[in-house]
Parts: structure tokens; sequence; C-alpha cells
């Protein structure tokens, strides 16, 4: 194979007809394959981060809303940093969840296509091929990350004296 291969590059004349081996081909494959994830990679990265800008607008309507119960708290002994705790878990629960029902649709979604599209035609799709699903951590960790920024800036202004006293 190699000795045709050689063969055909370098005797075959390119005016009667065009040579694709199999290395040259793999190779044109991969690196295709490389741009695809590194063009979806980047365009994930921008759809977390202006989701990660909509979500610090979101939180901040979610912490006046909770401002006195965070006072309260802070108050009665409860540390900020408990309190920015608090508010990751019920992120992480909320992210994770959101995930993880995205993730089981688009499996089914995947699965249906797997057997009506691709099956019939000899294909077979991998779910368990980790880069799709690495590429789907952007957004639930940048809106995690926003949130744990934006609450922990605004405990940091909160004054739990002002708030029991009624005066936020």
């Amino acid at each position: 194979k190699e000795a045709l291969d050689r063969w055909l590059q370098r005797d075959l004349d390119a005016t009667l007809a065009h040579v694709q081996i199999h290395e040259v081909q793999a190779r044109e494959d991969k690196r295709m394959t490389a741009n695809i994830i590194l063009t979806f990679a980047a365009l994930e990265c921008m759809v977390a981060l202006v989701a990660a800008i909509a979500l610090a607008a979101l939180n901040h309507i979610f912490f006046d809303q909770r401002r006195i119960e965070f006072g309260i708290l802070n108050a009665i002994g409860r540390s900020r940093r408990w309190l920015v705790g608090r508010t990751v878990k019920e992120t992480i629960a909320v992210v994770g969840m959101g995930w993880a029902i995205g993730a089981a649709l688009c499996g089914i979604g995947l699965l249906a296509f797997q057997v009506f599209v691709y099956g019939p035609r000899g294909l077979v799709i991998d779910l368990l091929q980790p880069t799709p699903w690495l590429l789907t951590l952007p957004i639930p960790l940048a809106v995690i990350a926003a949130s744990v920024g934006t609450v922990a800036r605004m405990l940091s202004r909160l004054d739990p004296v002002t708030v029991v006293e009624g005066r936020a």
C-alpha cells in the first residue's frame, strides 16, 4: 500500500487525476474535526458569557427579594460564607437539574436519530464520547460562577442591623 501511495503521489499526472491517499485524508479529517470542536467550544463560551450576564441581572433581583432573609440569618449568627455556600448549593441544584434534564432530552433525541436516520444508513452515534458532553459544561459553570460572584459581592455590602431595624 505504501509503495502504491508513493507511486500515486510521485508518478501520476496531476492534470489527469486528483490523488488522495488515506493518510492525507485522515490527517485532513482530524484537522477539520479539531476545527469544528474549537468552533463549537468558542460558540458555547459566548453563549455561556451571555447566560452569565443575564444570570447576574437575575441574581440581583433574586438577592433583593431575599435581602431580609439573608440579613436576619446574618444577624442571628450565620456567616456570610455560610450564606454564599447556601446560595451556591441552591444554584448547583437548580443548574444540575436543568443540565440533567437537558442531557436526557438530548440523549432521547440522539437515540431517535440513531434509530430513524443513522442506523438505517449503517452509521452509529457514540453517546459515550465525552467531547460533546464536555462542550455543554461552560454554560452551567458560568451560571454558577456568576451566581457566586453576584451574591458574594452583594453580601459583602449587606448590613444586617439595617435589615433587622427595617430600614432596608
